[in-house]
């Protein structure tokens, strides 16, 4: 009657081989072994009763908005577009960068005048789900015709790749200089029920390649551990003289989209990618939101 975990230095080529043929966790790194055993012991105390969980932190959000943006989606058997998704977030609280959509070359200009250059434009498709794949995504679009010509080309290629496609014209906002950027979401866990997560974002994905997770919903205290557990945290503390990061923001980030899972389980999965987090006292602030619904 104890927990175990599987902790092994070996090659790659072993280590995945061993992993086909035992359906047990395998670490490669002794720190996240010891993690995994604490916060396996921590569940089964909660789960237990031998120790209280913290009380969640909660917030007043506009649920009656977003269950509309989520009924229709359900009714019309699809995810939620860009801009739905954006709109969802801004509902429970969650800053999100100035946007307008726009359905032709035309109207994509006007808005982007109306915005204010540069701008970025992304593709409005709920059949077309990873669109910086796909040519997608414009940035650092500056004057009309340039952004004309970036919608008129993006529909004609996103067309010829995906010429079944609902293509439901493009979001355009403007493009947000410094800070940093990470990665919060979510998704109903087939054990766990709804689970949170962050990371970090932008160039450090591929060197961090890692995200800190709990079971929804959270409280303060769990947020905060959430970030310090990041590989990536000094940078976000200001290692070494550089500047510190709005994290309190962060955590509310954070706690705001673990409420979200909770009180709507209708939502498969959850994407902010990525979050901009800006120096201290500065807020953070979502750049492209993907919802998957179930």
């Amino acid at each position: 009657n104890k927990p175990i975990a599987i902790y092994l230095s070996a090659g790659v080529d072993e280590i995945d081989s061993l992993m086909e043929q035992f359906n047990f966790p395998i670490f490669t790194r002794i720190v996240e072994t010891f993690q995994a055993l604490k916060l396996s012991y921590d569940h089964s105390q909660i789960i237990a009763g031998t120790r209280r969980k913290d009380d969640p932190t909660m917030f007043s959000v506009n649920n009656s908005r977003v269950n509309e943006l989520l009924e229709q989606g359900l009714s019309d058997k699809r995810n939620l577009l860009l801009h739905e998704a954006m709109e969802v977030l801004e509902q429970y609280g969650v800053p999100t960068v100035r946007s307008a959509v726009a359905t032709s070359g035309m109207e994509a200009k006007n808005v982007a005048e109306n915005v204010g250059y540069p701008v970025a434009m992304k593709l409005i498709s709920e059949d077309v789900l990873h669109k910086s794949d796909v040519g997608g995504v414009e940035l650092n679009l500056r004057g009309g015709s340039t952004v004309e010509q970036a919608y008129d080309k993006m529909m004609a290629r996103i067309h010829e790749s995906y010429p079944k496609a609902k293509l439901d014209g493009v979001m355009i906002q403007p493009m947000v200089a410094g800070g940093r950027e990470l990665i919060v979401g979510g998704r109903q866990d087939k054990q766990f029920g709804p689970v949170v997560l962050v990371g970090m974002g932008g160039i450090f994905v591929e060197i961090f390649e890692e995200a800190t997770i709990r079971v929804a919903p959270i409280s303060e205290r769990e947020a905060k551990a959430m970030v310090d557990e990041l590989k990536g945290a000094q940078i976000l503390r200001g290692a070494r003289g550089q500047e510190r990061f709005d994290i309190d923001a962060l955590v509310e980030v954070i706690l705001r989209i673990s409420q979200l899972l909770v009180e709507f389980p209708q939502i498969s999965e959850l994407d902010i990618n990525p979050l901009r987090i800006n120096p201290k006292n500065q807020g953070c602030l979502a750049l492209d939101a993907r919802i998957i619904l179930n």
